[in-house]
């Protein structure tokens, strides 16, 4: 496991964005997956990355069902596919 934190005011993290960025930018060819609990954003890939695919689509068609509108998208949203 690798792990990063950046905390403080906004402006020192996000100055320190792009530092973090080329680190995880290296490393991704060699990492695989994701625990949702240490994403530091939540894009529809890194989404993806968190859920095997089966899970994923179970996801999606629950969100389907029940949250057409998507209204509940905050962290690591699972879109209504």
């Amino acid at each position: 496991m690798f792990l990063t934190f950046t905390g403080g005011p906004p402006p020192i993290v996000e100055a320190a964005r792009p530092a973090l960025d080329a680190v995880w930018g290296r490393l991704a060819p060699h990492v695989h997956g994701a625990y949702a609990n240490f994403l530091s954003s939540a894009t529809d890939d890194e989404v993806a990355a968190i859920y095997p695919t089966e899970t994923r689509q179970r996801l999606a068609a629950v969100k389907r069902r029940y949250d057409p509108g998507n209204l509940f998208a905050g962290n690591h949203n699972v879109r209504p596919a």
